[in-house]
């Protein structure tokens, strides 16, 4: 085995096409390294290495051709089998010369490495995981292409077939979606992207190990001396030498599958869920958990999904990912009231919810929320003259409450002076209070000022006609907001009705709001009054008020005669939220703790009669439903591992060109007056 080694590695040595190969790799490898540096503005090698695989697409068949196919063509090969030693060998050999050749021009991305450290700071775990996983990309390239040049007769078919079936594992992932979700699997991307990001699967490393092996052991049968028998024998030997290799291709991903365990070689294993992560996925056990990414396949944001789903499977959850491109498959996007690029749905069991981004303390915070077996409270204030929840007349709340039961929740009623009301607060996802229509006793503000304090989740809605402002006042006032006692009328309005003001104008940039934005659908605020900042607004600390809804510019404010008060033409806030937020503790121990009050000018956005009109039901369930959410698991939390940035300058970038490409290239064509000398001499 050594000896045929040393052969192999003399051999490759003294051909002249090594030299030639070496030399345009490094060329075309620094072009492509400094143009990437230099678009990318940052000091990170993921994206060269992504690239720069399809390179060895080129250059194992060419390796793997001239091993064995031109060695088939001129005879040579012929006489090699004649020697007394074992075919496995004569394979391995030839594997492990061309394997390490393509090692070696692996490794000038150290090279790279060195020159951008000179620069920034480059993450030096994604660049030993992103060069560790090329070593593994070109051991499976070399592998295949040695099986496939095993059968041809020529070197130039054994190339041709060689580049063929590893263009499929180059393309897989770009296929139609329909091939593309079957075969995407045994496509070496996924295998190599965790890498690129600095973590090692063991499923990952097995499964190039498998396919290398299997691509060893169809080269080592092709070349195997013929066995005697009759051709229905020689046949069946064939047929079960090809059932052989399709079980090993298509079983790969399963056996992969079967290791568990990583290494992760990011600073404070980012790569790696929390311990806070570990115990929300034990307590939703094995509930189906979906990620839903709304972007083209090959993408940043299908590239996190993958990222996601491997760190939470890892750690035991059952999840899984799915990528859906709007532009494709419209109709799924809108199926799933998805409007925009980047966007992320997450599903656990039979519940869903939208999330801005894919950082492990949001999805975790979201899985903890939607994990819980029994479905969240929403409790509305009763005894006031509130909106009812069985009202089925125009200022009931059916429709809501059914499309809350649909949102997974469970409308109840809450009756302060009533037994075990304190207790009963602390139940509830969040208090709703509907336009109460006479006055609350002192223990029930109380009650209620106290639930808020506790970081307790209020929605508190007015009535303009018969409401007790000054008591709702109360309520507000400490957390940076009141309502003006004169109600709003504006042009813009329904039916030529001023009082039901019909408003697209959404302010800010919310999640309450950023679907109705997106689509210009308005809502109805009928005989609304406004929301303006009280003086606890202006205090240090004070909580963060976002404007949701506002009205024109040409609205107006009335007296309790319906009379227009002059010059109070103005833009008012019709509907607004305010979010009090407190962080204790630091790193796996650190707690974020939130009160967030939403504040609604008019009770009838959500009554029957305007729930059906325009997009109040939508804009009422998300409002309730981010008012209602758990406070995100800030330890949960793990740094993203931005790349060090850096803008490269003309003499930054004449200094890379000269390092590496130009002094590489001339070392790689230093040999090649002395390789025509040996081949001169004979």
């Amino acid at each position: 085995m050594v000896t045929l080694l040393k052969r192999e590695l003399s051999s490759l040595s003294l051909w002249a096409g090594t030299y030639a190969i070496a030399f345009g790799f490094i060329i075309i490898s620094g072009v492509f390294f400094i143009n990437l540096v230099s678009t990318n503005n940052s000091a990170d090698l993921a994206s060269y290495f992504a690239n720069i695989v399809n390179l060895f697409g080129l250059i194992c068949p060419v390796l793997a051709s001239r091993s064995l196919a031109e060695e088939r063509a001129s005879g040579a090969l012929l006489v090699t089998l004649a020697w007394p030693v074992p075919r496995w060998a004569l394979v391995l050999a030839k594997f492990i010369a061309n394997t390490l050749f393509c090692w070696l021009l692996v490794s000038i991305s150290w090279i790279y490495y060195a020159q951008l450290n000179s620069y920034a700071n480059p993450d030096r775990a994604r660049a030993f995981g992103g060069w560790f996983g090329m070593l593994l990309v070109v051991m499976l390239f070399n592998a295949i292409s040695l099986a496939v040049c095993s059968r041809t007769a020529t070197a130039a078919s054994g190339a041709f077939l060689s580049f063929v079936v590893l263009l499929f594992f180059l393309v897989v992932r770009f296929l139609p979606e329909g091939f593309r979700n079957h075969l995407d699997q045994f496509g070496p991307f996924d295998h190599l992207d965790p890498m690129l990001r600095g973590i090692i699967y063991y499923s990952d490393v097995l499964y190039f190990i498998v396919l290398s092996a299997a691509g060893l052991g169809m080269a080592i049968y092709a070349i195997s001396r013929r066995r005697a028998g009759t051709d229905r024998q020689v046949i069946v030997r064939r047929v079960a030498a090809v059932a052989a290799v399709v079980f090993v291709f298509v079983g790969t991903p399963g056996i992969a599958d079967a290791a568990s365990g990583q290494i992760d070689l990011t600073p404070q294993k980012r790569e790696t869920v929390s311990e806070a992560t570990k115990q929300v996925i034990k307590k939703v056990g094995n509930i189906p958990i979906t990620i839903t990414a709304f972007s083209p396949d090959v993408s940043q944001g299908a590239a996190e999904v993958r990222s996601t789903v491997r760190k939470y499977k890892a750690a035991g959850a059952n999840i899984q990912g799915i990528i859906i491109d709007p532009d494709i498959s419209p109709a799924q996007a809108a199926g799933s009231d998805i409007t925009d690029y980047d966007t992320y749905k997450l599903q656990v069991g039979g519940k869903q919810q939208e999330l801005d981004d894919l950082v492990e303390s949001t999805v975790t915070s979201g899985i903890s929320l939607l994990g819980q077996k029994d479905p969240p409270v929403a409790c509305f204030v009763q005894g006031h003259g509130e909106r009812k929840l069985e009202d089925p007349g125009n200022e009931g709340l059916t429709s809501f409450a059914a499309r809350l039961r649909i949102a997974g929740y469970r409308p109840a009623k809450l009756f302060l002076t009533g037994k075990g009301a304190q207790d009963l607060l602390h139940e509830c996802k969040v208090v709703v209070l509907m336009g109460p229509r006479t006055t609350l006793l002192p223990a029930e503000v109380t009650l209620l000022q106290d639930y808020a304090k506790q970081k307790g989740r209020l929605i508190i809605a007015a009535d303009s006609v018969r409401g007790d402002i000054p008591q709702i006042n109360q309520l507000i006032q400490p957390w940076g907001m009141q309502v003006s006692p004169h109600a709003i009328q504006d042009p813009q309005s329904l039916a030529d009705d001023p009082a039901a003001i019909v408003s697209s104008r959404y302010p800010t940039a919310s999640p309450i709001v950023d679907v109705l934005d997106h689509d210009d659908t308005p809502v109805i605020f009928a005989n609304t009054l406004s929301i303006g900042d009280s003086a606890a607004a202006n205090a240090e600390g004070a909580p963060q008020i976002t404007h949701l809804v506002s009205s024109s510019p040409k609205s107006y404010q009335v007296d309790d005669a319906g009379k227009k008060i002059k010059k109070s033409d103005a833009e008012y806030t019709l509907a607004a939220l305010a979010n009090a937020t407190e962080l204790t503790g630091t790193g796996t121990q650190a707690v974020l703790a939130s009160t967030r009050i939403g504040v609604l000018g008019s009770a009838a956005v959500a009554s029957n009669e305007y729930q059906k009109a325009f997009g109040d039901q939508e804009f009422f369930i998300r409002m309730l439903q981010y008012v209602a959410q758990d406070d995100e698991i800030v330890s949960a939390y793990r740094d993203v591992g931005a790349n060090s940035q850096f803008n490269i300058t003309g003499p930054q970038r004449r200094t890379l060109i000269k390092k590496c490409v130009v002094f590489p290239g001339l070392a790689a064509l230093v040999f090649i007056p002395f390789v025509l000398w040996r081949l001169k001499r004979g």
